[in-house]
């Protein structure tokens, strides 16, 4: 999926900018932009791409994503049916990070941020099981005074640069594709994946996605997100597969089935790799 450039928009005599977003459903595109943005999730499911990083996010995830870094947040499909009374809510605070390392995070008393903020350029998220003081300050932060937020925001980096339960989400920091054509040829594959992964997908047909023949397809993907495309394209099962083992009352087999696999012995041995246990293991373990 090709990484689209977002253009904020800027506000002359602030340093920081505030979202809120309802809607829906997320913006399912991958994109990236010049600004840090610190993010609450009020409202909302789905799958979470940070880097090289897939995963699910969730209602009252806190996530920091670094300057440039590719993401999205694409709601789950029930999100986008017709019929939907869903919404999909957060509030972000995008910040451009010159304007605190040149003046407020030059002083002694914040050096801790700097190491968080360079933690931020592989992803940072903070899982909240529930409501507290932290997201009730991002929730209530756009009807704060402009001083206010920005010490709310210094509060809000300061509480994540302590917290030893957030979680960096990708490997490796990302270098986002120089060529217009590698972006736009990302940007298509990704997409067709998220889009087919219920369905055989095989390195032709994402080749052919690509305009690349299978060899240069299994280079360039490999360059450009540190995995082989089988291991984003299982990534992407399993991920739906554990959602549909959670949420829904259908057996092993036919969840399998429904995220693309035509093999229960390979999906087990594939959920095994990637979750750690096997799906009958995942399901007690999330029951107990």
């Amino acid at each position: 999926m090709k990484p689209l450039l977002f253009r904020v928009p800027t506000v002359d005599d602030r340093s920081f900018r505030i979202e809120q977003d309802n809607a829906p459903h997320f913006y399912g595109q991958l994109h990236f932009h010049p600004e840090i943005q610190l993010t609450l999730i009020k409202q909302g499911e789905g799958t979470l791409i940070v880097g090289d990083k897939i995963d699910r996010f969730g209602r009252y995830d806190i996530l920091l994503l670094g300057a440039n870094l590719p993401h999205v947040l694409r709601s789950d499909p029930g999100y986008y049916q017709p019929d939907s009374t869903q919404r999909a809510t957060s509030v972000s605070v995008l910040f451009r990070p010159e304007h605190l390392e040149t003046t407020l995070l030059n002083l002694p008393e914040t050096k801790h941020l700097n190491f968080l903020l360079q933690e931020a350029q592989h992803g940072v998220r903070l899982r909240c099981e529930r409501g507290n003081s932290l997201t009730e300050q991002l929730e209530n932060l756009p009807q704060q005074r402009p001083f206010e937020q920005l010490l709310i925001l210094l509060r809000l980096l300061d509480n994540l640069a302590t917290n030893p339960d957030r979680e960096v989400l990708s490997a490796t920091a990302y270098v986002r594709p120089q060529r217009p054509d590698d972006q736009r040829r990302l940007e298509q594959v990704f997409s067709y994946i998220l889009h087919h992964y219920t369905l055989p997908i095989s390195l032709e047909d994402v080749a052919n996605v690509a305009n690349l023949t299978p060899g240069a397809f299994c280079r360039f993907f490999r360059q450009h997100t540190r995995k082989t495309f089988s291991q984003l394209l299982n990534e992407v099962r399993i991920e739906n597969a554990c959602r549909h083992l959670r949420e829904s009352q259908e057996n092993i087999s036919q969840i399998a089935f429904s995220c693309g696999y035509t093999n229960l012995s390979n999906f087990n041995r594939q959920f095994k790799e990637i979750v750690g246990l096997p799906p009958s293991e995942y399901i007690q373990s999330y029951r107990m």
